[in-house]
């Protein structure tokens, strides 16, 4: 994945901690959920065990099929979290 497009993922998660409209957090899923599928198919490929499982908990949090449903508060950390993940272990997703 080019490394733009994680800064992007980083960026929408730090920007969903705004009091934004609920059409923005659909975007946010969608883009989110795919990055963090793509670096848990990246290091299942590289026979990686753990960072595969941490992003695959991702994957199902931000799953835009079946919304988990939890209070803005712990959204706003799970997003914090997430892109702190994100920026941290780039080097494993990029291309």
């Amino acid at each position: 994945m080019p490394v733009p497009i994680i800064y992007i993922t980083i960026a929408l998660l730090i920007v969903a901690a705004l009091p934004l409209p609920v059409e923005i957090n659909e975007i946010l899923r969608i883009v989110v959920s795919g990055t963090f599928a793509w670096g848990a198919y990246k290091n299942f490929m590289q026979k990686k065990l753990l960072l595969p499982l941490v992003y695959s908990l991702f994957v199902i949090l931000f799953n835009p099929i079946n919304e988990i449903v939890l209070q803005r508060e712990l959204w706003i950390g799970i997003n914090l979290m997430a892109a702190t993940l994100l920026l941290i272990t780039k080097k494993h997703i990029a291309e």
